[in-house]
C-alpha cells in the first residue's frame, strides 16, 4: 500500500492506493494512479484506472492523472480557459502527448478529477469510478457508468471524444467545511450501493483531519477483504 499525505494550512490531501490480491498473485503492478498539486489555495486531485486488458494500462492511468496536473498548471498560468469544452479537450491531447509511440489503445483509463480555483469547482470524469464534493448537506456526484454488454466502460483511449468526459459545476462557500472524494472501482465496488454519501459525510463530519489518512488505508485494508481489484482514494478535506 501506498499512502501520501500533505497540509497546507486549513487543508489536508490524502491519496491511498493497493494493487489488488488478484494482480499481486498473477505479479501484475498496481494499474491505479494518484495524484494532487496545490497553489495556495486552489488544487487539483486526480485519480486514473488503466483497463487492465491494456498492456500499458499501469502507464496510462499515470500519464492520465499527470496530464490533470499538467492542465491545472496551464489554468493557473491563464494559458488554458477554465471552461468545459477546453478542459476536455486539453486532457485528452495532454494524455496522448505522454504516449510516444501512439498505441493509445494499450495505455486506455479511466479519470477521476476535481479542479478548484478560487470558490469554483470543476468535477471531471471518465469511465468508472467516482468523483464527488459534499459540503454542510450538499452534494454532486459524478455520473455513473454503465459498463457495456461487451463488457467496456468509457476511458482516454485513441477514439474518445471530448462529448465522452461529464464534467460538473459547484460552487464552494469557502467559509464552510468540505470533502472532496474521488475513487477508482476496486473502491467504489466494495461500498454498499447507495451508501457513497454516508461515507463522504462521515469523512467530512466525523473524521478528524489528523486521522484522516489511518482511516482511508483502513477503508482500502477492510475493502481488501473482498473486492481483488486495484484500489486508490483520493481525499481532499477542508476544515474551519
Amino acid at each position: 500500500m501506498i499512502s501520501k499525505e500533505d497540509r497546507r494550512d486549513d487543508l489536508v490531501f490524502v491519496t491511498v492506493s493497493d494493487v489488488g490480491s488478484s494482480h499481486r498473485i498473477l505479479c501484475i503492478p498496481n494499474q491505479d494512479s494518484a495524484a494532487f498539486i496545490c497553489d495556495g489555495e486552489d488544487y487539483v486531485l486526480a485519480v486514473s484506472d488503466g483497463v487492465g486488458s491494456c498492456k500499458h494500462a499501469d502507464q496510462g492511468s499515470s500519464f492520465a492523472t499527470h496530464a490533470c496536473l499538467k492542465l491545472f498548471n496551464g489554468i493557473k498560468a491563464h494559458e488554458i480557459p477554465f471552461e468545459d469544452e477546453t478542459i476536455a479537450e486539453t486532457l485528452i491531447s495532454q494524455w496522448k502527448e505522454r504516449i510516444t509511440d501512439n498505441q493509445f489503445d494499450e495505455y486506455c483509463a479511466t479519470v477521476k478529477a476535481v479542479f478548484k480555483l478560487g470558490n469554483q469547482v470543476k468535477i471531471v470524469s471518465l469511465g468508472d469510478g467516482i468523483a464527488a464534493i459534499s459540503s454542510d448537506g450538499i452534494h454532486m456526484l459524478s455520473p455513473s457508468e454503465e459498463v457495456s454488454f461487451l463488457n467496456e466502460t468509457k476511458c482516454l483511449s485513441s477514439h474518445v471524444s471530448p462529448d465522452s468526459i461529464w464534467i460538473g459545476d459547484f460552487r464552494l462557500d469557502t467559509q464552510k467545511t468540505y470533502v472532496i472524494f474521488c475513487c477508482t472501482d476496486g473502491v467504489a465496488n466494495g461500498i454498499v450501493q447507495g451508501q457513497i454519501i454516508n461515507l463522504i459525510e462521515e469523512i467530512e463530519k466525523g473524521t478528524d483531519s489528523n486521522y484522516l489518512r489511518s482511516e482511508l488505508e483502513s477503508l482500502v485494508t477492510e475493502i481488501g477483504n473482498y473486492c481483488f481489484d486495484d484500489k486508490t482514494i483520493g481525499v481532499v478535506k477542508y476544515e474551519r
